[in-house]
């Protein structure tokens, strides 16, 4: 077998904007291919990475009642996690940072504090809130934005942050986390609101982070889920104008004796048993109803936040909210006369806190919220919002969004093209041409252009465990806006087979 014969490739892909920082890692290859450095080579191996300092952010925060300390908490240990992306190897990204709120309004304005006008629709909020009296950011701005050490904004980002996110309590009961999140994005098969344009970047990690402590309560188009004018009590289709609907008709519990073949499903039951308001039902398995159609589905909601990026990958998701378990259910005395059920007075139900605070701080059974997160998998996290602070809960978040920026590792070895100390790599970078295509071009290894932009070199002592990372130097003469693309082809060494003419030991 010759020499050549006895290397092996790795492909893989780098994409960032230019302009944006100094230095960037080559990143991910978005279907494989095979190297063409070595058609005759009798081992490649291909593998697919992504690095890209552009991160956008949105934070929902429930603004119904009962957040104010779960905000405070939020305001107050913010700081830690700009701290843990600034402390990021590589620094702080180049973020965007949005903030909206969960409410969508509810019904045709009679339940007290939802309006029948879609609540804040899903726009940024962005003003000063609070005892805040100037948000800081520049004229015009409505989201935070750090791009390349240019910000939006003056002062220090997490003072401009709970600025602009201390929303208060005054939004909808009913709150609809999910159509917020969808509305805000664009991702509700609608445009986005015209104060969010420009906060989506197609190449850049989307972030969304939920602080929310109730489930998710987004009624599907057209579901009068809450009428308060034939629905007003325990007979009624809908039971009590009350959260409890949020409840009924967004989850579904198994009931029977676990392992029981006869074990059903159905919605956690409104009525007490006997009619006894000092009951207490527990459930244990409940899931989101995404069969029926009262609330949005789960995974339809996830699957259009992925439908953002061309590679799902790019999406992470963190929930600071309740625990899905213990799932409890209560009765109290109605809010009004009820004798509906054929009672002296018939008990209406309420969903038990799954968690309370030391602050007195409280949250409900996050069931379709944290079944959401889980759609993401490892790009995932699901947080008690009933923590003392919110600082490890924040910094786990920074930790995932950082781990998710490390460049691409090549664990292997690199070959030198033979009889020279120059690694065998070439790399083609793909620009946008702003119709859709790419206009490619080679990029000269910096050792051989005097270090002059952009350029491409091997580093190492980034990689855990060992390894090298490919680093592409920006374009000087590309436009911040224009996205950047590249392909890296290296020739690795094969352990125990030397070729003294490639630097392979």
């Amino acid at each position: 077998m010759s020499p050549t014969g006895r290397l092996m490739y790795r492909v893989l892909r780098w994409a960032a904007l230019a302009a944006v920082a100094p230095v960037l890692w080559a990143c991910q290859a978005r279907s494989l291919e095979k190297p063409t450095l070595m058609p005759e080579s009798t081992y490649v191996k291909n593998f697919q990475q992504s690095v890209n300092r552009n991160v956008d952010l949105l934070f929902m925060v429930d603004n119904s009642s009962s957040m104010r300390l779960s905000q405070t908490n939020l305001l107050n240990n913010f700081p830690t996690f700009m701290t843990a992306l600034q402390n990021a190897p590589q620094g702080l990204p180049n973020i965007h940072v949005a903030v909206v709120s969960s409410d969508m309004g509810a019904g045709d304005g009679s339940i007290a504090g939802c309006n029948a006008t879609g609540g804040n629709q899903g726009i940024f909020q962005y003003t000063a809130q609070g005892s805040c009296t100037n948000s800081n950011l520049q004229q015009g701005a409505t989201f935070i934005s750090n791009v390349g050490g240019q910000a939006n904004y003056t002062g220090n980002l997490a003072d401009v942050f709970t600025c602009i996110a201390a929303l208060g309590e005054g939004g909808c009961g009913f709150e609809h986390q999910f159509a917020s999140v969808l509305r805000a994005l664009g991702a509700d098969g609608q445009a986005a609101p015209a104060e969010n344009a420009m906060f989506l970047r197609p190449e850049a990690y989307l972030v969304v982070i939920l602080i929310t402590n109730e489930d998710d309560c987004s009624a599907a188009p057209g579901v009068p889920l809450f009428d308060t004018s034939a629905n007003l009590n325990m007979a009624s289709q809908l039971g009590p104008p009350a959260n409890f609907r949020c409840n009924e008709f967004g989850h579904t519990c198994p009931t029977g004796v676990t392992g029981d073949f006869q074990r059903t499903v159905k919605h956690p039951d409104r009525n007490a048993p006997n009619q006894d308001v000092t009951q207490m039902v527990s459930y244990d398995g409940c899931a989101s109803d995404d069969t029926e159609g009262y609330l949005l589905s789960v995974k339809y909601v996830a699957d259009q936040i992925k439908s953002l990026k061309s590679d799902p990958s790019q999406v992470l998701v963190a929930a600071i909210t309740g625990p899905a378990t213990p799932y409890t259910v209560h009765w109290k005395t109605p809010s009004t006369a009820d004798t509906s059920c054929g009672a002296m007075s018939c008990p209406w139900p309420e969903i038990n806190h799954s968690c309370t605070a030391t602050d007195s701080s409280f949250a409900d059974p996050g069931v379709r919220v944290s079944q959401f997160v889980q759609e993401f998998g490892a790009n995932g996290l699901v947080l008690s919002i009933c923590d003392n602070s919110f600082a490890p809960s924040l910094d786990k978040i920074a930790q995932l969004i950082n781990a998710s920026l490390q460049p691409p590792c090549i664990n292997g070895q690199v070959a030198n093209k033979p009889n020279t100390q120059d690694p065998d790599c070439n790399v083609v970078s793909h620009t946008s041409n702003g119709s859709g295509g790419f206009i490619d071009g080679t990029v000269m290894p910096c050792s051989a252009n005097g270090n002059t932009p952009p350029c491409w070199s091997l580093q190492t002592g980034m990689c855990a465990g060992g390894g090298q990372s490919v680093i592409v130097s920006q374009d000087p003469n590309a436009s911040s806006s224009t996205a950047q693309n590249a392909t890296v082809n290296c020739a690795l060494c094969i352990a125990g087979t030397p070729d003294p003419a490639r630097g392979c030991p």
